[in-house]
């Protein structure tokens, strides 16, 4: 690994709790096929509640292929992505609601403010608005996002708009987090900020399922 890599912490979640929680996620047997070409084959794992999990892997291996399955976005050719007993295709609108996503590239309209951006997507989840952005104010200002939330999203770093991202994944306080590969973009510190946050959330009960190229970070947050 590169000597700039952040050093994390090694931490692990209280208790055993990885041996005794009930799988929040099931993938069983899962096949994606686009035409003649397979990006997923005969997939099967679960994620336990209140663990992080990551998916380590090099580009093109499926990985965002499967987060589109797990958020009804695409319908498996073959086998069941089952999320809190919920089928991720057949009860998508459902799903929608446990989960967080933070894709790769997140896309924010260009006349919005970052705050603009929460604020609706607050009102779309039918939060009280008010109340949602006074309950992430002080995460917004652990991404040291604050000082440019009034500011146009479209205008936004890549880093930036990874840090909104996760903000807007976090608004309706989900069960499931689905990060693609969430550090894509970040500086050192930033990046550290990030997975704390990550980690911190996972010890409220968040279950995190996330993927990256970076095998120490895998090695030191997933439980």
């Amino acid at each position: 690994m590169s000597d700039n890599s952040p050093e994390l912490d090694d931490k692990t979640l209280p208790g055993d709790q990885a041996k005794s929680s009930a799988e929040l996620v099931q993938i069983d047997r899962v096949t994606k096929t686009f035409g003649p070409k397979v990006a997923l084959k005969d997939v099967s794992f679960f994620v336990p509640a209140g663990q992080i999990c990551g998916l380590l892997g090099p580009n093109g291996a499926g990985k965002t292929t499967l987060f589109r399955l797990l958020m009804g976005i695409l319908k498996a050719t073959e086998g069941k992505l089952i999320i809190d007993g919920l089928d991720a295709f057949e009860d998508r609108v459902e799903v929608k609601r446990l989960i967080g996503f933070l894709p790769d590239e997140p896309i924010f309209y260009s006349y919005l403010s970052g705050r603009e951006v929460l604020e609706l997507s607050a009102a779309m989840h039918g939060l009280d608005v008010s109340a949602t952005m006074d309950r992430i104010a002080p995460i917004m200002a652990k991404l040291r996002l604050s000082e440019d939330i009034n500011n146009y999203a479209e205008d936004y770093s890549r880093g930036m708009k990874k840090k909104l991202g996760l903000l807007l994944a976090l608004l309706h306080e989900p069960k499931l987090l689905v990060l693609d590969e969430p550090t894509n973009g970040l500086d050192v510190e930033s990046t550290r900020l990030f997975y704390d946050l990550i980690f911190e959330t996972a010890r409220q009960g968040t279950t995190v399922l996330f993927s990256t190229h970076l095998m120490d970070h895998v090695t030191k947050l997933c439980s």
